[in-house]
């Protein structure tokens, strides 16, 4: 069960637990993956990797958790 399953208050405390683990990630270098890899791009709402194949046509700005509570009105 995810955390917007779970109601606001439980995926208000994970966004800040997910802030939290990324807050001192650096950001990831795709120019290191060899050609064909896929691409690595940080959350806007948190931080967390979002990973998507090479050939994208268009990119998540959320991951899966942030665009769930981007969609009820919580994530602010």
């Amino acid at each position: 069960m995810t955390a917007t399953q779970q109601g606001r208050p439980a995926a208000q405390k994970a966004l800040e637990l997910r802030r939290a683990a990324n807050r001192m990630k650096p950001p990831f270098d795709n120019a290191s993956l060899p050609a064909g890899s896929p691409m690595v791009y940080a959350c806007i709402g948190c931080g967390a990797d979002i990973w998507v194949p090479e050939g994208w046509i268009t990119k998540p700005d959320l991951c899966g958790e942030c665009d769930a509570m981007h969609r009820l009105g919580w994530l602010e």
